[in-house]
């Protein structure tokens, strides 16, 4: 299996499933936030990685560490009265919404080269991001998740693919013993 060349490419298979979640009203790579944002709003973080325990394929295959950070205004405005329990406080909404992050974002997988993400923690966070952290109720999702780097240095594009695979049992294998070995599989 091949990896990832860039790290943008990861990244943007992360966002593209963020952004079926039908609560998420703002998803965006941190630190890139809009002014002015709509919410409940999940931004994405790749905080840091190191090389993994465990290969993946690539040239390198590394442990991620992510966030994903969940937001929600302190204050509802009336366009989300529909949508919103008013007597439910902002905190106990992002903290709904962190809950739900964290069930979703567990076993994913985000694109080729990537094993399923492991789920490893939940708190609030104070948002440093301006001023305007003081409006919002902020959780951080962490969660880990092995990716391959690079091309798989096993891996021949221009080698032939293979037709028939047959298998041979220890001592009667190698020429001679033609007759002693079992089609396992063949193509088409």
């Amino acid at each position: 299996m091949n990896g990832v060349s860039f790290l943008s490419e990861y990244q943007d298979a992360v966002k593209a499933a963020l952004m079926k979640i039908p609560w998420a009203r703002t998803v965006c790579l941190y630190p890139e936030i809009p002014e002015g944002f709509p919410t409940p709003a999940v931004f994405f973080d790749v905080a840091a990685w190191r090389r993994a325990d465990a290969e993946l394929g690539g040239n390198v295959t590394l442990e991620l560490s992510c966030n994903l950070y969940v937001l929600r205004h302190f204050t509802v405005s009336e366009s989300d009265e529909s949508e919103e329990d008013l007597s439910v406080s902002a905190d106990t909404r992002v903290r709904n919404a962190a809950l739900k992050i964290s069930d979703w974002v567990h076993g994913r997988q985000f694109g080729a080269g990537t094993a399923p993400a492991e789920f490893i923690s939940a708190e609030p966070v104070i948002w440093q991001k301006g001023e305007g952290g003081a409006d919002h109720a902020v959780w951080s999702v962490n969660f880990s998740q092995r990716l391959a780097v690079g091309a798989d240095p096993f891996d021949e594009p221009d080698a032939p693919r293979l037709k028939e695979f047959w298998l041979g049992i220890f001592p009667d294998v190698g020429a001679g013993h033609e007759q002693d070995y079992a089609l396992i599989a063949k193509e088409g």
